[in-house]
């Protein structure tokens, strides 16, 4: 069992150094996926995520991440065929027993083109910064296995920095569709999203090892989202499939998210007073399946997910995955007097 998780331990701290940050919730911040994925469906976004992984059986992941949108008026909207937004991005992440510590920030930015009162075409880059930090002493390397077992009092020969910090650009395209229209819910205004991005365009150095040429490769992202109310009906549905390459390795999420309206639109002291609740499901192919859920009120939201786990990794953590949660607002202007004048 020991030979176990140190095995499981040692492919947990290879994978955090050459892998991204990953949130059950993505759709939460799609902004941390692709640049051009905000600033038409919402006119403003801010919100707070928390993720613990893997915390049941060793020494996992522990996620936090902020992020905030704006849609840039334009002074004539109907002489201006589009508009800017941009965004901030946020995130802090510790993992392992080497107490990887990752504080990360970007700057995303993108121009919407008006197609027509429905269509828009999008395009946006992302300007990041990334710093990671080894703090712990309960490390282990590749010079110290025998070709049989770990063996701890082999020495080990390689030179590390301590800290690595990088510059990392991104950018990305999308078509939105937007509908607008009483008869749906409003808290899945209909709309369908197709996007393609990618990150790590330049390819940072990511290593902690001196003198090392091993890079952290390109992540192309492909994602459709398409959110749909049953005409006179409380109910609402959000579909979307998320996939992603990497250095060989991929990932593919699919899912659905349901929504039920509980009150109507109504207006008092001049805001809407709706109420949703919402439930769904998220399966990361070969790897878990993640049970969401969520309640908004005034365009408030709070929710959670936990991830069980699926993968062969299951015989270690008894398919114990992971807790996330988060708060989002959107649109919501009045909590800041003045703030739709920015």
């Amino acid at each position: 069992m020991k030979k176990i998780y140190i095995i499981v331990l040692f492919l947990i701290f290879k994978n955090i150094i050459a892998q991204d940050t990953h949130l059950t919730q993505y759709f939460i911040s799609p902004q941390s996926i692709n640049p051009a994925a905000f600033g038409v469906i919402n006119s403003f976004e801010a919100g707070l995520q928390y993720k613990s992984q893997w915390n049941t059986f060793t020494r996992g992941f522990t996620s936090y991440s902020a992020f905030i949108n704006k849609q840039i008026p334009t002074k004539n909207k109907k002489k201006n065929k589009g508009f800017f937004s941009i965004g901030l991005n946020f995130g802090y992440d510790k993992s392992g027993d080497s107490k990887l510590t990752t504080i990360a920030g970007s700057l995303p930015i993108n121009y919407s083109l008006k197609l027509n009162d429905r269509n828009f075409l999008t395009s946006g880059v992302s300007i990041g910064f990334a710093q990671k930090t080894l703090a712990g002493i309960n490390r282990t390397w590749g010079s110290q296995y025998d070709g049989f077992n770990y063996n701890s009092s082999l020495p080990n020969e390689n030179k590390i920095h301590q800290s690595v910090s990088i510059i990392d650009l991104g950018s990305g395209i999308a078509w939105v569709n937007k509908k607008n229209g009483k008869k749906f819910a409003v808290t899945t205004e209909p709309s369908n999203t197709l996007g393609f991005s990618v990150a790590h365009i330049n390819k940072p150095n990511y290593s902690f090892y001196k003198n090392s040429k091993e890079r952290l490769l390109m992540r192309f992202n492909l994602y459709e989202s398409f959110n749909y109310s049953f005409t006179g009906s409380p109910y609402s549905i959000s579909p979307s499939i998320m996939l992603q390459y990497q250095g060989g390795a991929s990932e593919i999420i699919l899912g659905t998210m349901f929504h039920y309206q509980i009150s109507g639109d109504s207006y008092i002291t001049g805001l809407k007073k709706t109420t949703s609740v919402g439930f769904g499901a998220f399966y990361r192919f070969k790897d878990a399946l993640a049970i969401n859920t969520f309640i908004e009120v005034k365009k408030i939201i709070i929710g959670a997910s936990y991830d069980v786990n699926l993968s062969t990794l299951q015989q270690t953590s008894k398919n114990k995955g992971g807790l996330e949660i988060f708060i989002k607002i959107k649109n919501t202007n009045y909590l800041y007097k003045g703030f739709s004048k920015w």
